[in-house]
């Protein structure tokens, strides 16, 4: 969220100062007036800058960030213990726990479970929109994605699914846990 405010008024100011610069610089070669050609020329100065910091933010930072995430959220992830206790009642999962393993080289295993998305395996990268989870079937569409939440061992994923595919108004949560040993 944040992000998206920055790079708007980043592109506003580029925008903004790069009208201006071009006017002053309309009105320097009018007036043949060098000294007025030069403020415009350091009036570009601004949406270079502005633009060069948004493509070194979306060029280096969030990939090198989103990197980061994922070496972090690598690894498995249970049912055990989860939010959706009630779905997993419902469809004869309490019982028996389930896993989805996150591979370090960007592939998952998933034990499906009835109304999730997700397929036995496929692949997976993080930096989604608002930093959520993409989950691509092996022929590369995208299929589900998962919000990520905390760090390190003490994170996981949730996922957003519709127990009753008629009925959209009704969502529901399940929340995967990674394990530690």
């Amino acid at each position: 969220m944040l992000e998206s405010i920055i790079f708007m008024i980043l592109s506003f100011i580029g925008i903004i100062s790069l009208i201006i610069s071009v006017i002053i610089l309309l009105v320097g070669l009018i007036k043949k007036s060098r000294k007025v050609k030069m403020t415009g020329l350091i009036f570009l100065i601004i949406p270079i800058f502005c633009y060069g910091l948004i493509q070194f933010w979306y060029k280096t930072v969030i990939p090198n960030s989103n990197d980061r995430i994922s070496n972090d959220f690598v690894g498995v992830y249970s049912t055990h213990k989860v939010k959706s206790t009630k779905f997993l009642k419902r469809n004869g999962l309490y019982d028996k726990e389930r896993f989805l393993i996150l591979k370090d080289n960007g592939t998952y295993e998933f034990d499906s479970i009835p109304g999730v998305d997700l397929w036995k395996t496929g692949k997976w990268e993080s930096g989604g929109i608002d930093g959520v989870f993409n989950f691509y079937n092996n022929k590369g569409h995208l299929i589900d994605r998962g919000m990520p939440f905390g760090s390190g061992d003490n994170c996981g994923l949730e996922f957003d699914f519709y127990p009753n595919p008629k009925d959209f108004r009704k969502s529901e949560n399940l929340t995967l846990r990674k394990k530690t040993d």
